[in-house]
């Protein structure tokens, strides 16, 4: 199993619209960092984890060029308004592409991109998918991905688990609290990535400290940060939290 970083930033990405702060002005491509998003390559099977405004940039610059199936953790529009160029991969594959997210997730991704189901379209005017209602674990080929529900806010939206290849990976970008049931979930991780979002509180995501709290709390084999936003420069990050957490980039690449 491996799995490449589309995307390590928070919603605004970094740099910024109108900033020229060190961070948003640095020439250091680490940080530079679009919506989060997650590839995975798993028995097999090419897994894509949120489609956000980036996506076309990310797929283009990271070398996608097949997806099996895409999960979505909620319809927030940094996670989800890349979603039309997902029409290039059903396209390319000549086959409908599995989308898979919570009830309410995909109640609003049939509002939002209403026009994927219209028949009217040719094969290759939009995304030709499945959206199915994901309520627990699910197969793609030989991978099992699981639904972990947590809290963003007042809301509750999905992480997921990954399980292929004897190994495991845990990925849920934003949150503000792991319920009991869900960490239960999280046990034997070889690898959890979790949403950290700034060094000050905010009300529906993780702050650092938090995140690298719930991380000692999982106990996977490597943890990694993400969805940061430009208060954090990255070499810094990384010197402050040492060996115990990894602070990723765009690009990275992965494998177990």
């Amino acid at each position: 199993m491996k799995f490449t970083f589309l995307g390590t930033g928070t919603s605004h990405g970094i740099p910024m619209i109108g900033c020229s702060c060190r961070v948003c002005t640095s020439a250091d491509p680490k940080n530079r960092r679009r919506r989060c998003s997650l590839y995975v390559i798993a028995a097999g099977q090419h897994l894509i984890f949120d489609t956000p405004p980036d996506f076309r940039d990310q797929v283009l610059s990271f070398g996608v060029e097949r997806v099996d199936a895409v999960f979505l953790t909620h319809p927030h529009a940094d996670h989800i308004f890349g979603f039309d160029d997902v029409r290039r991969f059903s396209t390319l594959q000549g086959a409908h592409i599995p989308v898979f997210g919570s009830p309410e997730t995909i109640r609003l991704m049939r509002q939002k991109f209403e026009y994927v189901d219209k028949p009217s379209y040719g094969f290759e005017s939009v995304p030709r998918v499945h959206f199915t209602e994901q309520t627990g674990p699910v197969t793609v080929g030989e991978a099992g991905i699981t639904p972990l529900p947590v809290w963003h806010g007042t809301d509750t939206i999905y992480g997921f688990r990954i399980d292929a290849d004897g190994k495991r990976i845990g990925y849920i970008p934003d949150c503000s609290r792991i319920p009991d049931d869900t960490l239960a979930l999280l046990t034997g991780m070889d690898v959890m990535i979790l949403d950290g979002l700034r060094p000050d509180p905010h009300p529906t995501h993780f702050c650092i400290e938090q995140c690298v709290e719930q991380l000692g709390r999982i106990g996977a084999a490597k943890s990694y940060i993400t969805h940061l936003t430009h208060c954090s420069e990255h070499t810094e990050l990384q010197e402050r939290l040492g060996t115990t957490v990894c602070v990723p980039w765009d690009g990275q690449n992965v494998e177990l």
